[in-house]
Order: structure tokens, then C-alpha cells, then sequence
């Protein structure tokens, strides 16, 4: 649209200008004086998150008070008939409705981010689940995408610019890209569902049935990373992970039980004998006292008396180191006590015929 600059148009040219450059002033001084109000009351809390809203809320406030200003310049101007339709006029209402529009999508932006930024740095890391650390700066990014393109999409209509064609393309767009991460996302639902059901936890000794074993090292989006008591990282993609049998020897107190078998010679006390192995795991440290160890005559075996030993540890992970001192002990204890530990043998008995 070409302005035509005659006499009524250059003046009201020149009195929008002069109320644009009020209102810059009055915006400003709203700014400085909202910044120091409120922002010495924010300075008074506990937590610096009302600090951090005053901040990125001074420049959206001075372009509201400008754009207050600018529309009270534009109803004054709409008492002037002959002004109304002229091209000047016109050119504020769009100024004023862009303007807003960009601000205030940029300040929800802004209070968005400081609000997820917040509660990662002062809040996350108090919380049981990692779902919120994962989660929130996704929904950051997501937002931000949403607030920009209903922006665009509203200004674009003000304008009278069909935006019908536009949902259409970024709806296909988002289809396409649905159907081409398929499994990514396939795998992001499943991160949620391991983050919000609590299966494991980072550092808990799994097994799962595939065979895999060790410690859980981290829980992602789109994968979970095992390391083996080899020292080897396992990545396994959450949706098969969470389609999987799962033992977790941490949960639900992260006592663990020990079972294991010894045999004594036919022949041996066996009430001595227990009395020994209840007196190893009571004198060593890395036996719980509670639950309290078991020790039962399992069966005549071929060669020996079998004894089942049954005892608890605070810590799956420890289990094959305090096998072996378990075992260590029964067997020195046993040697200076005389008991024999048998090994499979056979009699053979020879008959000749002379």
C-alpha cells in the first residue's frame, strides 16, 4: 500500500511519531520503576526465583506501558474522522498488534524457561525420579516451539493471510517426522514409563532375562545403559527394556541372600558343625545379623553330609566377595577343628579267580 504524503498525512505522521516517542519514554521509566520495586521486594525471599521473574518481566512491562500509551494515542486520534482511514493510522493499529503479540510470546517464553530452569537447578535433584530432570527441558523446547508458531499463526490471520494452508503443511510435517522416528519415540514413551514406574534406579543391580547382568549406569530418553560386572556398557533400547523381566536385587531394601552348600565326612557331629558355621557368620562384618543366617542338613549326599547355608548382606553387589570370605572362613575354621571336607571317591574292589 503506497502512502500518499499530503499535508494531513505528514502531520499525523509527525504526531504518531511524537506519541511513539513518549510512550518509549513512559515504558522506560515503567521498567526502572517496576525493577525497583518490586525487584527490592524479590531481593527480601528466601529463593531468588521472584528475582529472576522481575528480570524477565522489565522489558515486556516497559513495551506494555509503550503499547498502552501508543493505543491511548490511537483512540485520540479515532475522534478525527478524516484521520481513521488515512494509511498512518492504519500502520499503528498494525504496529501496536504486532508488537504485542512478539512480547508477549516472548515474555511467556522467558517465564517458562526461568520457571523449568528453577526448579532443575534448586528442585530436581532433591526428588526420587529422574523423570522431572528429562523430562522438563523436552517440555522447554516443545513449549517454545508452540508459543512462536501460535504467534506467527495470529499475526499472519490479523493480516488476513490464509493460515489454513500453513496448520495443514506442519501438520503433515509432524506426521512425517511421527512415522520416521517411529522408534525413537517408541522409546521416549518407554523412558517415561521406566522413569515414572521406578522399576530400577541408577547404580541398582539388575538381571534381566536375555541374560544380561550388572549395574544399571544410566536411564535415558531413548535408552538405558547397563554396565556388566565385566566392566563392559550395555545400551539397550527402552522399549525393549521395559517389555522385559526384570530382577532387581537392590529393591526393596537392597538386602540380598546368600545361599551356598558345604559337605562334612560321614561320620562328623553335625550339631558341631553347625555351631561352627553359625559362629563364622556371626564374627564376620559383612553378615547381616538380621534377617538371622540359616544352616539345615540338606540330604546324604554320595560321599558327604550336605549342609545348606543361608545368609544376608546389605549390598547385591558384594555378594560374590562375601561368598569367598564366607567360604574362606568355613574351610580355615574347619581344617584347624579337624572336620573333613570329602571329595567324590569310589572303592574299587578287584577279585581274582586263580
Amino acid at each position: 500500500m503506497s502512502i500518499n504524503l499530503d499535508a494531513e498525512n505528514v502531520d499525523l505522521m509527525l504526531l504518531v511519531l511524537a506519541h511513539i516517542v513518549v510512550a518509549i519514554i513512559v515504558g522506560w521509566l515503567a521498567g526502572q520503576l517496576f525493577n525497583l520495586t518490586l525487584g527490592r521486594l524479590a531481593q527480601r525471599t528466601k529463593n531468588d526465583l521472584d528475582s529472576k521473574l522481575v528480570k524477565v518481566s522489565k522489558r515486556p512491562l516497559s513495551v506494555v506501558v509503550f503499547i498502552i500509551v501508543l493505543q491511548i494515542a490511537r483512540d485520540k486520534l479515532s475522534q478525527f474522522p478524516h484521520w481513521v482511514g488515512s494509511p498512518v493510522f492504519d500502520w499503528l493499529n498494525d504496529f501496536i498488534f504486532v508488537i504485542g503479540v512478539v512480547v508477549a510470546s516472548l515474555w511467556l517464553v522467558a517465564v517458562i524457561n526461568t520457571l523449568i530452569d528453577w526448579y532443575l537447578t534448586n528442585i530436581a535433584h532433591r526428588t526420587k525420579t529422574a523423570l522431572d530432570e528429562l523430562f522438563l527441558p523436552l517440555l522447554r523446547k516443545v513449549s517454545s516451539i508452540i508459543i512462536y508458531f501460535l504467534a506467527i499463526t495470529v499475526i499472519l490471520s490479523h493480516f488476513n493471510i490464509n493460515v489454513t494452508g500453513l496448520i495443514a503443511t506442519a501438520g503433515v510435517a509432524s506426521l512425517a517426522i511421527a512415522l520416521a522416528a517411529q522408534d525413537t519415540l517408541s522409546n521416549m514413551l518407554a523412558g517415561f514409563t521406566i522413569l515414572s514406574d521406578r522399576p530400577f534406579r541408577e547404580g541398582d543391580r539388575i538381571e534381566l532375562a536375555s541374560g544380561i547382568y550388572g549395574d544399571v549406569y544410566h536411564i535415558g530418553l531413548r535408552s538405558t545403559k547397563i554396565l556388566t560386572r565385566e566392566n563392559t556398557l550395555v545400551t539397550i533400547p527402552n522399549k525393549d527394556i521395559a517389555n522385559a523381566v526384570i530382577i532387581n536385587h537392590m529393591l526393596p531394601d537392597g538386602i540380598y541372600r546368600i545361599s551356598t552348600t558345604v559337605g562334612v565326612a560321614y561320620g562328623t557331629d553335625l550339631h558341631k558343625v553347625k555351631a561352627i558355621i553359625f559362629d563364622i557368620l556371626k564374627s564376620l562384618p559383612e553378615v547381616l545379623d538380621e534377617p538371622k543366617p540359616t544352616v539345615f542338613f540338606l540330604n546324604f549326599g554320595d560321599s558327604s553330609l550336605d549342609l545348606s547355608i543361608r545368609f544376608y548382606i546389605a549390598d547385591a553387589r558384594h555378594r560374590r566377595r562375601v561368598t569367598d570370605i564366607v567360604h574362606m572362613a568355613i574351610k580355615d575354621r574347619f581344617e584347624a577343628e579337624g572336620i573333613e571336607i570329602p571329595f567324590p571317591q569310589r572303592d574299587v574292589h578287584i577279585i581274582s579267580h586263580k
